[in-house]
């Protein structure tokens, strides 16, 4: 029994395109009969039209946010840099990674007395894509000095609603690459 439940809740989306099919079939069939009153070619053409038109329609959401996200992914996606942060050595161990930074949950423990802050913001645009976005902030001067955007997408109507564990696409570069290229040690120069 379980088995045959697996079966169907894998297989959901398969029968909502078989049944699409002959729905498909059947308005280019109505079409092509009723509203084109030529000669059989254009009935027929007009029919395929109608066909060829109607059948991605169920997954049109899925296509479009696919290509919005892919566009996004490489336009406004991952890590920018715009004044690195100089830090001195107590914020780093002796194999100089930062102590400041939690690699288990991205969490940033930076220091008050420089004035920086870590905010983020979250917004949903075309097509059910999520944008979330992380800024280092210069509290003095409201100054955006790095930020981190990237985007998720669950997919359309149908994958999000009728696949089981339906997972998010993402892009956008990993914190570890944001710590790495927004900050640096404090080297001492000469005699300091």
């Amino acid at each position: 029994m379980k088995q045959l439940l697996g079966f169907a809740v894998l297989t959901g989306p398969l029968f909502l395109i078989v049944l699409w099919v002959p729905v498909c079939i059947a308005l280019a069939f109505l079409v092509g009969k009723k509203f084109i009153k030529k000669s059989l070619s254009l009935k027929i053409i007009g029919g395929m039209v109608v066909f060829l038109v109607a059948l991605p329609l169920p997954i049109a959401d899925e296509i479009a946010g696919r290509i919005y996200f892919n566009h996004l992914c490489e336009t406004e996606a991952g890590v920018k840099v715009y004044q690195t942060i100089e830090l001195p050595a107590e914020y780093w161990d002796e194999d100089g990674r930062p102590l400041f930074y939690d690699e288990n949950n991205g969490n940033f423990t930076l220091p008050s007395e420089k004035f920086y802050k870590v905010k983020s913001k979250k917004a949903v645009r075309q097509f059910g894509v999520q944008e979330r976005r992380t800024f280092i902030l210069d509290i003095n001067t409201q100054k955006i000095i790095g930020e981190k955007p990237w985007f998720l997408y669950w997919g359309g109507y149908i994958r999000k609603n009728f696949t089981p564990h339906n997972n998010a696409n993402s892009c956008g570069g990993d914190w570890d690459e944001f710590v790495e290229k927004q900050f640096i040690q404090h080297t001492a120069k000469g005699g300091e």
